[in-house]
């Protein structure tokens, strides 16, 4: 058997290097970075007292906890808002979104203006200056007409630079070559390095990088000088101030988050810089450049310690070392595999930037509603997605066009699902002053999410590689990184609102969500039984969770509708168009031999089949389901509660375990694509099964042994049916049959993977010359039984039938996405969002020190409080004065002059603990809550009393109201008590004594 010759050389351009992408992320970066830093530095110039606004709401500020702070602030928003706006406002919005703004338009003006320098009369010449002749104007015409640039760029010549290199500066459209004129010397004596160093300025020409080069240097310099230079100044500024008070400075996790923003862009501008280097390499290469003209000293070997940091110390470079490029030059697979260490960087950044831009919407008060989340998320999102899911899809295709080893993915998502995790921690979400949150362990679910998502996304490729039948594999990787990209924003969207909180300790009352169950489903049954649910308070919350995630339905749909579309589309037929656009050369003008087959596909019935009969078991069960409900069916006005959330609960869960079981058969099924296998054969088994209950659940009533909810027999669709949460069971049956589809493919690979080293160690086992038989190895995807019996096409009718279902699963997601969207609007209830956070979390009493609880209560008094106070006592003294005016018997019209009044303006007080916080101070608050109760009763009790001319319930209320303001009295008086006790001035108002500030609280 002859050796093998040398492999053929792939086009590069099999797919996009995406560092396009990676620039818009560096832009991206830096844009967030300018409008984060700028508006720490207006906000300290305008010398605000947020600090003072947090001590008023009972923030301890040597509480380095998470849930705390979150707790004292979410609970009292309203007040927060009133106080920040008053002692801490935000600098208007033009100077945040100016600063971004001048950023770009002095980008631009510097990106026009380097060119002109680099070109300017004196330094550099017309080629014709040094070549008369014309001869060199002849080779590099000739070089042009080789790359096929047009128009031709303007050549000039820096004579005065002894150095054997060449630079293109301008934009992409008038680019400008200039030659050192070392090199103009070596045109003779050595014209192939002559000839290479062209071709790579030619190449940097037709990639066009020339625009995106300089952009980014102009860019990063402008950032330089206009954002990073005054923010370093004014913290110092803040530092110097601290050291200056005899203090030590503390690093906040606002300077962190600065610093590993700015880190983040410079990483982004090295690595956008660099890899355009080894790229143009690889053009100029395909043009016929000698690598030998590129050829540097090899740099002295180091030792073990540099060797190790040579991959880190690599992100850092702007150029490319030598060994680097001619390493790609030789062997292009470096280009092609995943590097672990950028991807960690890459996580950090969907979880950095939207804390960054929410921080900057919060004192505009931005209402932190889903949507705006989601909004906010989206464009890191398409980022991250679009750079990590280029990387991985050109691995895939890399492996398959050379024979190679397919990579699964899973790895390189972990490590960017690490960079998230490392992110939050970095965030402080769920963290506070600490390092780690309550439940670390909640931060690998980051992990095994980036894991899954990398794992999708490979799996995408290898089925797409072996299906699709177009010249250029672009638009399937557009399909899937769409459907990529929607998982993103769907993963941040939970993650920010709910994840970190779980990792912080989220805990939710036992009363509240007893409450919730109640609101949700409204019954005559008593709820005693609720407070016991086994999960109440960990699982339910979680489903909740995934229920208000307004796009997880249509992302779900997306992750299993588009391998079905490739599944559909069937194997290629042979060699697809784009596996032969993949190679520049036919084998035999390349010298090297032919590529590999494609990979082999299982058919669609592998997947499918198992799919449609798990849905029918999940029918089956839906139906059992309601038939079991039905036996303890109560009366009709005891059917919400605990049997509307049991039936809500058990739905999900006889339709997933069906969907797993379906999804573990096609997985092992599947060949290689086990992971999109399950995940097909899963949600079509979870749809049947939810098209099932949705029919079941429209019609209840009209089957009387499935009856569950009702007894009348009328058509009501499905989302509009009473007591059945369609949301709740549509977005978490499907979220859960994706999760069981993910572990029952883990399963099975893991199984394959153990009869596999089985067989490994029985063929080392066997006698020399044994028979044996041959596992293969490569990128085959399909079981050799598939392949034997069926070449896996499918027919039209199959197609029809496959594009008819995605029709119908993408639209319904999409339709009940887009209400959910709706009705979760842009704006949200900031009182009825307060009350509900109380009545979930509460709203407890930190144990302070005593300092701590005297500077509280002098934040409280002196930043509004006392207004209220004397508000109080400014009602107390009316409804004196109009009590003295009586000289005896008086008509009712007389009564309703005197005391209408003064009744009416106590009722103000009812506002008094929503418009500001809670007083810090536990017996303080017990008097003036004890004053809003009895002046709430009081006016409401004196306004019906005068309009039912009911004396003693007048006087009942008046003496509410006296009440009120003896409790008004007390308050005061236990306030300048803590006040002078912390060597602080007293209140505005002489404390009363005696009787005349002995609060009654209710019930005593």
């Amino acid at each position: 058997m002859p050796p093998p010759g040398p492999p053929r050389r792939i086009d590069e351009r099999v797919l996009g290097a995406g560092t396009s992408v990676r620039f818009v992320t560096l832009l991206f970066l830096l844009l967030t970075a300018c409008g984060s830093m700028m508006l720490t530095v207006l906000r300290g110039l305008a010398h605000g007292d947020q600090e003072g606004c947090n001590l008023a709401a009972g923030v301890d500020p040597d509480d380095g906890g998470y849930w705390a702070p979150i707790v004292a602030v979410s609970g009292q928003t309203f007040a927060y808002r009133l106080c920040t706006s008053i002692w801490a406002p935000a600098p208007p919005w033009w100077q945040v979104v100016g600063w971004p703004v001048l950023l770009t338009v002095a980008a631009a003006l510097l990106f026009l203006l380097l060119p002109l320098r680099k070109a300017r009369r004196g330094r550099v010449v017309p080629l014709e200056s040094a070549d008369p002749e014309g001869e060199l104007r002849s080779l590099i015409d000739e070089l042009a007409a080789v790359t096929g640039l047009a128009p031709m760029p303007r050549i000039v010549v820096d004579p005065a630079t002894a150095s054997v290199n060449a630079v293109v500066f301008g934009r992409t459209g008038r680019p400008v070559v200039c030659l050192d004129g070392g090199l103009l010397a070596t045109r003779r004596t050595d014209p192939e390095r002559f000839r290479a160093v062209l071709l790579h300025e030619f190449a940097h020409i037709a990639n066009r990088d020339v625009t995106l080069t300089y952009l980014t240097v102009a860019l990063w310099r402008v950032f330089l000088v206009l954002i990073l230079l005054p923010y370093l100044l004014w913290e110092g500024h803040v530092v110097q101030g601290v050291l200056a008070d005899g203090a030590v400075p503390r690093p906040d996790r606002a300077m962190l988050l600065a610093a590993v923003l700015v880190l983040l862009v410079h990483l982004a501008r090295a690595d956008t810089l660099r890899s355009r280097e080894v790229w143009a390499d690889v053009t100029a290469l395909r043009w016929g450049a000698d690598p030998r003209g590129w050829a540097a000293p090899a740099a002295p070997p180091g030792g073990p310690l540099r060797r190790a940091l040579g991959p880190f110390l690599e992100l850092w470079r702007t150029h490319p070392r030598s060994g680097l490029r001619q390493g790609a030059l030789t062997d292009p697979a470096p280009l092609f595999r995943v590097s672990v260490l950028p991807l960690l960087l890459l996580g950090t950044v969907p979880v950095v930037t939207p804390t960054h831009l929410l921080r900057q919407l919060a004192p505009y008060r931005v209402d932190s509603s889903t949507n705006v989340l989601v909004a906010i998320v989206l464009v890191p999102a398409v980022l991250v997605t679009g750079v990590a899911g280029v990387a991985l899809w050109r691995a895939v295709a890399y492996a398959v066009l050379t024979g190679g080893r397919v990579p699964s993915g899973w790895w390189a998502g972990a490590w960017l699902g690490a960079g998230m995790a490392a992110g939050s921690i970095l965030n402080g979400d769920g963290v506070g002053w600490a390092w780690l949150p309550q439940r670390p362990a909640v931060l690998l679910v980051p992990v095994l999410a980036g894991a899954a998502f990398g794992w999708w996304i490979t799996q995408c490729a290898l089925l797409w590689a072996g299906t699709w039948r177009g010249r250029t594999l672009r638009p399937a990787l557009l399909v899937s990184l769409s459907a990529g990209c929607l998982a993103m924003v769907s993963w941040l969207t939970w993650w920010l609102l709910m994840g970190v909180a779980y990792a912080g300790g989220f805990t939710v009352r036992a009363d509240a969500m007893v409450r919730t169950v109640q609101r949700w489903f409204p019954s005559a049954a008593p709820s005693g039984d609720l407070g016991r649910l086994p999960g109440l308070t960990t699982v339910l919350p979680l489903l909740e969770t995934v229920t208000g995630t307004p796009l997880i339905a249509l992302t779900v749909t997306a992750l299993w509708v588009v391998p079905l579309l490739g599944w559909a589309a069937g194997p290629a037929g042979g060699a697809p168009r784009w596996f032969s656009a993949a190679f520049p050369a036919p084998a035999e003008e390349s010298g090297g031999p032919g590529g590999p087959p494609p990979p082999r596909v299982a058919p669609l019935r592998a997947v499918l089949l198992p799919g449609l009969l798990g849905g029918v078991l999940a029918c089956l069960a839906v139906a059992g389901l309601q038939a079991c409900l039905h036996t303890g069916q109560p009366g009709p006005d005891a059917r919400g509660g605990l049997y509307a959330l049991r039936y809500a609960l058990l739905l999900p869960a006889v339709v997933v375990v069906p969907a797993a079981l379906a999804g573990a058969a096609a997985g092992a099924r599947a060949g290689r694509l086990r992971l999109l296998g399950s995940l097909v054969a899963a949600q079509v088994a979870a749809l049947l099964g939810l098209v099932a209950a949705a029919v079941l659940v429209s019609a209840d009533g009209c089957v009387a042994p499935l009856n569950v909810l009702s007894d009348d027999c009328a058509w009501r669709p499905v989302w509009r049916r009473p007591l059945f949460p369609y949301l709740f069971v549509l977005n978490n049956t499907l979220t859960l049959a994706a999760a069981a589809a993910v572990l029952a493919a883990l399963a099975v690979s893991t199984a394959a993977a153990a009869r596999a080293v089985r067989a490994t160690r029985r063929v080392r086992r066997r006698p020399a010359g044994g028979s044996g038989t041959d596992t293969g190895t490569g990128t085959g995807t399909g079981t050799s039984s598939d392949s034997d019996s069926d070449d896996g096409r499918t027919g039209r009718r199959g197609r029809l039938a496959v594009a008819l279902l995605c029709v119908v699963a993408v639209g319904g997601a999409s339709a009940t996405a887009g209400h959910q969207m709706y009705q979760a609007g842009l704006v949200t209830d900031v009182t009825a969002n307060q009350r509900d956070y109380v009545q979930r979390f509460g709203l407890p009493y930190a144990p302070v020190s005593e300092p701590t609880r005297q500077n509280q209560v002098h934040a409280w008094y002196h930043l509004g409080g006392y207004r209220f106070i004397e508000l109080a006592a400014s009602y107390s003294d009316g409804l004196t004065a109009a009590g003295k005016g009586s000289s005896g018997p008086e008509s009712w019209d007389a009564l309703d002059g005197r005391f209408r009044a003064a009744c009416t303006r106590w009722r103000d007080a009812g506002t008094f603990e929503l418009a500001w916080f809670r007083v810090p101070d536990q017996i303080v608050q017990a008097d003036w809550h004890a004053m809003i109760v009895r002046a709430d009763r009081g006016s409401r009790g004196c306004a019906q009393a005068l309009d039912a001319h009911d004396s003693a319930g007048l006087l009942n209320a008046l003496r509410d109201l006296l009440a009120a303001g003896r409790c008004a009295a007390s308050a005061n008086a236990r306030i300048d008590a803590v006040l002078r006790a912390g060597h602080y001035r007293g209140t505005y108002r002489t404390p009363a004594g005696g009787a005349g500030a002995a609060c009654e609280h209710v019930g005593q």
